[in-house]
């Protein structure tokens, strides 16, 4: 197939997933709280080509080029999958060297090769599985999951390349894992970043000091873990285990395996948060966390980090960052089909009344939550956001709310002994995407600083793809309000309206 019907074809078929997607309300990129391929061996096996991922010439060297080829059972054509928690994995030659299925350089082109690189940690050698039709699809970290795993030109060939493509869920892009023996290599643990011929982003590996203490199902309990942990502990969650609330003493970490799931569905009423942070210095990771009857994760404290850390089917907030919490970083989190009753309150993520300075997103995803993606009403501290999405949001399981996919502002009308007021906050997003949400992709919501969009796209929102007022009349006030303009920078926006007379555009603005 020529380049141009392949990308014809790509394009018709984002269209056609993008619609079947919404008609089901549960996007191709969802993810479930288990995951969808085991830790283990297995050979990967194309669904157009019906050949397998393969090391050619069998070269165990960084570099070595990855194609397509029949079936012969060698060890170029084993891969171990490690799971990295949010159906992140990363593939392992079965070559003596254990080399890692990598994106050349960290591309975010496409064409981008396939090759096989030391492992470094790098969003290069990691991959989201997206599963179609009971096989799947690698959408590449590095690309923020835009991209995918492909066979170059639909190739059915012996020796047709694998390469990154732009996603579109076709056959090119499926493959089915057959399980097998194990390889010449020894499985390897996720290790930091290190300098190689890939790009060095956020890592999904840990630093773990002081003893630990593990949580299971028939073992030790979280409430019981938590009662002898001290600073510098880390909780091991092994698999599904239930628990009351929690409140996470300062510098206690908390890090799964085995799909770790925490499931809060005992809590009730408003004390019912799954996890509370109050202190300082805690490291989540590789966790889902549900059900609970408030927030899933609840933060006041600061310098706490989540990496991997899923939050769904709560009844607030998934995450939530509130009085004078800050300087807390989430990374490639998840939070998705958080609702409650009313669809007022449960965002994907919630930065809001009276959160503090330097909280940070990067690579994270707010999907399908019943009020809006990120909510940053009554903030007190500028945010963040760096490659991050929302998706989908103000409807949940027949719930409606909000439905603002980037909600960054909101009058103060909840600081006791002060009248309501506006707190000019200076936020920045690079590299974020909206996309389907109910009401505006990105939107001021009476935020009254200069707030920096860069790279940013806005895709079928139901209002307006960037909504940007330059003045208002907020209720709680009862008086106008000319806001400061933003900067919109290199930013897209298609499939819909906007209302940017309160923003300045420059760079290679697209739609508007």
């Amino acid at each position: 197939m020529s380049n141009l019907r392949k990308r014809i074809s790509a394009i018709i078929a984002t269209a056609v997933i993008g619609a079947m997607s919404i008609s089901a309300n549960l996007p191709l990129s969802s993810v479930a709280a288990s995951n969808y391929i085991s830790d283990g061996w297995y050979y990967i096996k194309n669904i157009n080509s019906q050949k397998y991922l393969d090391v050619s010439g069998k070269k165990d060297a960084n570099g070595s080029n990855v194609i397509q080829y029949q079936g012969n059972g060698g060890n170029n054509q084993k891969w171990y999958v490690k799971n990295l928690g949010n159906n992140v994995i990363t593939i392992q030659s079965g070559l003596a060297g254990g080399r890692m299925l990598d994106v050349t350089n960290g591309a975010n082109s496409d064409g981008a090769n396939i090759q096989l690189w030391e492992a470094n940690g790098a969003t290069a050698q990691q991959f989201k599985v997206v599963q179609k039709d009971g096989v799947f699809c690698l959408l590449t970290q590095n690309s923020n999951a835009t991209k995918a795993v492909d066979v170059y030109g639909w190739s059915t060939d012996n020796n047709g390349n694998i390469d990154q493509w732009s996603y579109n869920g076709l056959a090119c892009q499926q493959f089915k894992f057959e399980a097998t023996s194990a390889g010449a290599s020894t499985p390897k643990a996720p290790v930091s970043n290190s300098s190689s011929g890939s790009s060095n982003n956020s890592s999904s590996s840990s630093t773990v000091s002081g003893n630990t203490i593990e949580v299971k199902n028939g073992g030790t309990s979280l409430a019981d873990a938590i009662k002898k942990a001290k600073s510098g502990t880390t909780i091991v969650i092994n698999g599904t285990v239930k628990s009351g609330a929690i409140k996470v003493p300062a510098g206690v970490n908390i890090s799964g395996k085995n799909n770790a799931t925490i499931d809060f569905s005992s809590t009730s009423g408003s004390n019912g948060r799954g996890l509370s942070f109050y202190g300082n210095g805690s490291t989540v990771e590789n966790v889902t966390i549900k059900n609970a009857s408030d927030n899933g994760v609840y933060v006041e404290g600061s310098k706490n980090t989540f990496k991997y850390v899923t939050c769904c089917y709560n009844e607030d907030a998934g995450f939530q960052v509130s009085n004078g919490g800050s300087n807390n970083k989430f990374l490639n989190c998840y939070s998705h089909h958080n609702a409650d009753a009313k669809g007022e309150n449960a965002d994907g993520f919630a930065n809001k009344l009276h959160s503090g300075t330097g909280n940070y997103y990067e690579n994270c995803v707010a999907e399908y939550n019943s009020d809006d993606g990120w909510d940053c009403y009554a903030a007190h501290g500028a945010v963040t956001l760096v490659n991050c999405q929302a998706n989908y949001n103000g409807y949940c399981n027949g719930i409606y709310g909000d439905g603002n996919g980037f909600k960054m502002g909101g009058v103060d009308n909840k600081t006791p002994g002060e009248k309501a007021h506006l707190d000019p906050l200076k936020h920045v997003l690079k590299g974020c995407i909206a996309k389907g949400n109910l009401a505006s992709g990105f939107d001021r919501n009476n935020q009254s600083g200069v707030v920096t969009m860069e790279n940013c796209t806005g895709d079928s929102n139901k209002k307006n793809n960037f909504n940007w007022p330059l003045t208002g009349k907020p209720s709680a006030l009862g008086y106008e309000v000319t806001f400061g303009k933003a900067k919109i920078i290199s930013c897209t926006s298609k499939n819909g309206t906007n209302n940017i007379k309160g923003a300045t555009l420059s760079g290679n603005c697209k739609g508007f």
